[in-house]
Parts: structure tokens; C-alpha cells; sequence
């Protein structure tokens, strides 16, 4: 019955306008540019199709409706309905629907709707791939090439930029699929070590290819640490002002990628130090990444198939993920190797959940206080106010690579400096058994190279409570081992 309400007969309508298909389900229907369609989904929710906003005389739409009769086919209702949405909603900014060849201007009043970025611009990709009409020569440029036009921008089309599904950051649910399918493909063998490294390596530092191809085997450097052997990155600079020589900062491995290097160092034939960590101009090693992950079975559900893999995606995923963690500019900029602090407030204007302004949380909860520790010890994230809850574990993305060391008791959304700011705030729940004294001595060793004396004092301030956290720590050890041993 839900088929014969939504089926009408080929000859009934213009080709041009309409089109009867075969949806994902099987089922067929007839579509027709100009009118709404209403019909059920598998589950048996009704779900609408907005083709009412699509005109049968504009050049641009005409490619649109036939872009959407495509992925009508290819992917579920529920995912079209959004997309028509998305363009209800983009056609309504400065009268959009009446533009029949769209311009660049037409294309950065996207940054107004980011939340339908990533419905849009996939199928405008679309439009580009099958030489449909409707777009200019530069929007067509800025889909192949939004790098370029990231620069050329000043940073103006960042938020289209790391918005876009195929391009931009990854989210938690398909970077969580890359690192399950490409551990599992590792461990069956059908990738290599040296492919298995690569990946991680850009998966774990977030670096452009051109530093990675940079790079020589001396770069690694190895060490014995506290938990065993600890591995410290020389990462090169791409950009800058060294007048031709090259410079580098330091960044501890994460724990994943440090396994890796260790075991693909181990594993190598050619040890010299001065060999090439990986062969290769940075092209080479970027296609090489791509050749590794696009093959592997992972998933994207906001695009329901596989997550297109590119270096760059890496990076823009750690910006976005340091910063909703409450990193600061100057420690994002630290993780991407930038000089300045300039960049990032592009990232943070593509980021939706971090443009609404600090001041519409809730008052006291919002107030950090440049003193001393105000928060209190606890064991386990069990203990923590709230116990279960993702979002309240604060990590540090900049010392201590993503490491855990507490818990914020409170809901208030402050996207300030975690975990720096976090340190003299009294909803701040610090780990008892967290790395405390490297993290001391990151911050102490930050503090001897700044030249800024704000910033020192900002450290400054940070190192007088963790000293307290410290001395409150060892006094509950001694506490406990006391008990115990009475």
C-alpha cells in the first residue's frame, strides 16, 4: 500500500522534470521537480522530500534534482530529506533560490547554516564530477582545490573547509571506524608495517606530508621513561622564517604511534640515522596514505559509505578535537607546528558547539581564578561528579598527548584552556594518579623558552597548583598507606 501511494506512471510526467527510479529499498517511485514528496520509509516513518523549492526553469536546480535522483538510489530517504532541507535553508539566505549559476559569494553564505556544510557541499561535488551546469569556473576550483583557497582566503572559507565531509575533520564515529578497520587489516596482514606507521603517524600528529617527507630516522628519538620506552618526534617546520635552514619543535609520540615506530624502526633494513623515515616526495606519501585507508572497509554514517581519507583530514581533525577539549590557540598551534596563533581562529569559527560567547553560561560556574588549587582529588573517574558521562574527562592534547588527568564537575560549556585553566578552577577533579610531575616540567620547560611575560605568569599560575595538587596527593597516599599499615 505504501508503494502505490507514492507510484506514478513514466508517461504521466515531462522526462526533463521528473524521473521514476528505483530507490535503496527496491521500491520504485516517480519524483518531479517542483513538488514535495511525502513517503514512507522503511520503518514506516513518514519522511518528506522538499523538491518543492527546486524550479523546472533555473539551470542550477535542474542539475540539483538530477544530483538527488542519483542519491536516491544510492543512499537512504532519511539522508535526501536532509539534503533538500539543507538547500531550503541555503536558498533562503539573500534569496539564493533565484540564482541559476552560482558564485563563489553564493557558495560562503554556507559558513551562515554550518550544520548542513556537510549535506551541501558533497552534492555540489557531485554536480562538479558529472560536468553539470549551474556553477562558475571558481566554484568548480574551490571543490577540487579548497587548500589553495584556504590560503588565497585569508582563512574565509576555513569553515566550508573543515565542514566538508570528504575533506574537512572526521568525527568521533568515523575515526573510531579508521582505527578499527586499519588495527584489523594490520593484524590479518594485508597492510604492511611500514603502511601501518604511516597511517598512525599522520593519524597521531596531525603533521602535512611535506614535514613527514622531511623527516630522517634520527628524527625518532628514543628513550627509557617511567612506563618504559618513550618516544620524542623533531618534527620539521614546513613553514617560516629560518632563511633556509631547517627548524624543528619537539612532540612526544602518542603511545600508539611510539609502538609503531619502535617495532617499524626494529624492522628495518637501512638504520642509518640520515635515511629517510619514510621514502618519498610529500605527493608520494600522501597517496600512499590514501592508498593504504580508502581501500579499507570503514563507514561514515553522515555519508553512508566509505570515509574518504585524505593527510590533510587528519590535521583538521586534531585542531577540532584539541579545541573542543578546551584547548587554547597557542596550544593548537603548537600541536599543527604553526608559528603564530593567527590560523586558528578559522578553526574555531568552522566549530558550531564553540561561536556561542562564554557569557550565556551559567555565572559563578564560569569563573577561574588565577589561584591556587580549589578542586578536589579523586582515585578513579568513577569517583567523579559525573561518573560516566564522556564529555566531562579533561585531557591534555599538547604535553601529554590526549592523557587523562580528571574529570570537570560541572556542565557549564567553557571551552577555556584545558587543562591549564582547569587547574585553579574549583568543579576541576584532578586524578590523583595522574602524571603530575611530567606535567610540572612540560610546563616549566614552555615557561623557560616564552619570551612573553604574560604567558609565563599564565604558566606560573598553572605550576602553583599542580605543586598543591601534588602536596595534597602525597598527603592522601600517606593517609592511606598509614591505615593500612595500622
Amino acid at each position: 500500500m505504501m508503494n502505490n501511494e507514492v507510484l506514478v506512471q513514466p508517461s504521466e510526467v515531462a522526462a526533463a522534470t521528473a524521473k521514476t527510479l528505483v530507490l535503496l529499498d527496491g521500491r520504485i517511485v516517480t519524483v518531479k521537480m517542483g513538488e514535495s514528496l511525502r513517503i514512507y520509509n522503511s520503518d514506516g516513518v513518514a519522511v518528506l522530500l522538499h523538491l518543492d523549492i527546486l524550479s523546472q526553469d533555473n539551470t542550477f536546480h535542474q542539475s540539483l534534482f538530477k544530483i538527488i535522483c542519483g542519491t536516491l538510489s544510492t543512499h537512504s530517504l532519511q539522508y535526501n530529506s536532509v539534503i533538500t532541507r539543507a538547500l531550503h535553508q541555503w536558498f533562503s539566505i539573500e534569496a539564493c533560490e533565484q540564482e541559476d549559476f552560482i558564485q563563489i559569494k553564493h557558495l560562503s553564505l554556507l559558513s551562515k547554516i554550518p550544520n548542513y556544510i556537510a549535506f551541501i557541499i558533497p552534492a555540489l561535488r557531485r554536480i562538479k564530477d558529472q560536468r553539470l551546469d549551474g556553477m562558475s569556473p571558481e566554484v568548480i576550483d574551490f571543490l577540487d582545490n579548497d587548500q589553495k583557497w584556504e590560503e588565497r582566503g585569508n582563512g574565509a572559507y576555513f569553515t566550508l573547509i573543515t565542514n566538508d565531509p570528504i575533506s574537512g575533520a572526521l568525527t568521533d564515529q568515523e575515526l573510531s571506524s579508521i582505527h578499527n578497520e586499519l588495527n584489523y587489516a594490520y593484524s590479518k596482514g594485508f597492510v604492511s608495517q611500514e603502511e601501518y606507521t604511516l597511517a598512525w603517524f599522520f593519524i597521531g600528529t596531525g603533521v602535512r606530508p611535506v614535514q613527514v617527507s622531511r623527516m630522517v630516522i634520527s628524527d625518532v628519538q628514543i628513550s627509557e621513561g617511567a612506563e618504559g620506552k618513550e618516544v620524542t618526534l623533531r618534527i620539521p617546520l614546513a613553514k617560516g622564517e629560518g632563511g633556509g635552514k631547517q627548524e624543528y619543535w619537539l612532540r612526544r609520540a602518542p603511545t600508539v604511534l611510539a609502538e609503531c615506530l619502535i617495532n617499524y624502526l626494529d624492522s628495518r633494513n637501512d638504520k642509518s640515522s640520515e635515511s629517510k623515515l619514510f621514502d618519498g616526495t610529500p605527493g608520494v606519501i600522501g597517496k600512499r596514505l590514501t592508498k593504504t585507508l580508502n581501500p579499507l572497509n570503514t563507514y561514515s554514517t553522515r555519508l553512508e559509505q566509505r570515509v574518504p581519507i585524505s593527510p590533510y583530514r587528519f590535521r583538521y581533525t586534531m585542531a577540532t578535537r584539541a579545541l573542543a577539549h578546551g584547548a587554547s590557540d597557542f596550544e593548537v598551534a603548537r600541536l599543527l607546528t604553526h608559528r603564530s596563533t593567527s590560523c586558528i581562529q578559522f578553526y574555531r569559527a568552522s566549530m558550531p558547539q564553540l561561536q556561542n560567547p562564554i557569557r550565556q553560561a551559567i555565572g559563578k560556574e564560569m569563573e577561574f581564578f588565577a589561584r591556587a588549587f580549589q578542586g578536589r582529588l579523586i582515585s578513579s573517574l568513577n569517583e567523579s561528579t559525573r561518573a560516566g558521562d564522556e564529555d566531562s574527562v579533561i585531557a591534555d592534547f599538547l604535553r601529554l598527548t590526549g592523557q587523562t588527568v580528571g574529570a570537570c564537575g560541572t556542565r557549564a560549556e567553557c571551552h577555556q584552556n584545558a587543562p591549564i585553566a582547569c587547574l585553579y578552577c574549583h568543579h576541576f577533579e584532578p586524578l590523583i594518579d595522574a602524571p603530575w610531575e611530567t606535567l610540572m616540567a612540560s610546563l616549566k620547560a614552555d615557561q623557560d623558552m616564552e619570551k612573553d611575560d604574560r604567558i609565563r605568569q599564565i604558566n606560573h599560575n598553572a605550576m602553583s597548583a599542580i605543586n598543591e595538587i601534588i602536596i595534597a596527593r602525597d598527603s592522601k597516599r600517606t593517609t592511606t598507606d598509614n591505615d593500612t599499615n595500622g
